[in-house]
């Protein structure tokens, strides 16, 4: 059973998700035959539309489905602790917390992290800015030098956007308040994931204050990463990336996509 550690500062609150049940596939280690091993995972409080996310109570999404088949498929248990993104990063690099769920790929992140090859997923960036604004992008960055540009303090949005320090980038904490820097017009336009702020707002009924700029940035690979600090971490990266490559072959996998509108093209 998925166990949910919430780590904030005035207090902590477990809580549980029950897995899936996998009657059709052939497990990679049978836990009957090992000891159950815990491995932490740092998510936001905020989520992660659609990899997590919490639903009545719930912390669901494509990430916590693939975690409860690695689970259902080996000795490992995971237990989540939630704090905010940039002390995600910190703690998985010094081995406080064992698993980070969605990071990009990049040379510098490769010598904190053991990257779980190969990708789980694919997530495409994309611009938002208000509806009433006319702003045109054919895909060439060159064309934004302009405007200012809500970012997710140390996220990734993909080598192109990342390389690109000619822009004008305004970092803040999560993605809500990037949202209510572009409503307040502090930001001319903001980049992310596009299903999670769709998904925001569609819950906050903005969809006429707020569009989305097509193209797409970029649509990236997507890893889970592992701390390098544990005695075991080889063992376990060797165990998960068996266990992507099974879940990737199987028609569950393709399910968990199209579910997840995770299908990029």
């Amino acid at each position: 059973m998925l166990k949910f550690l919430i780590s904030m500062t005035f207090f902590s609150l477990l809580f549980s998700c029950s897995t899936l049940a996998y009657n059709n596939l052939e497990p990679v280690n049978s836990s009957s035959e090992k000891e159950r091993v815990l491995l932490t995972v740092a998510i936001e409080d905020v989520g992660y539309y659609p990899f997590n996310y919490n639903e009545n109570g719930i912390i669901k999404g494509f990430s916590i489905d693939v975690l409860n088949y690695f689970e259902a498929n080996s000795q490992y248990d995971f237990e989540f602790i939630i704090t905010p993104w940039p002390r995600i990063l910190f703690l998985v690099s010094q081995g406080k917390v064992d698993l980070i769920l969605t990071l990009f790929k990049s040379e510098e992140r490769e010598k904190k992290y053991h990257f779980i090859e190969p990708a789980y997923a694919n997530e495409a960036n994309q611009f938002f800015t208000l509806a009433e604004n006319n702003i045109t992008f054919s895909g060439q960055l060159e064309e934004l030098t302009s405007y200012s540009i809500g970012t997710n303090r140390e996220y990734s949005y993909g080598e192109y956007f990342d390389q690109a320090d000619y822009l004008n980038k305004l970092p803040a904490l999560t993605e809500p308040v990037l949202l209510k820097l572009l409503l307040g017009k502090r930001i001319d336009m903001l980049i992310g994931n596009p299903l999670a702020f769709n998904h925001m707002i569609s819950q906050k009924n903005l969809s006429a204050k707020v569009k989305a700029i097509k193209p797409y940035v970029e649509i990236t690979p997507v890893h889970m990463a592992l701390t390098k600090k544990r005695q075991d971490a080889q063992e376990i990266k060797n165990t998960l990336e068996q266990l992507t490559k099974q879940l990737k072959s199987t028609p569950y996998y393709q399910e968990l996509l199209t579910k997840y509108q995770l299908n990029f093209k």
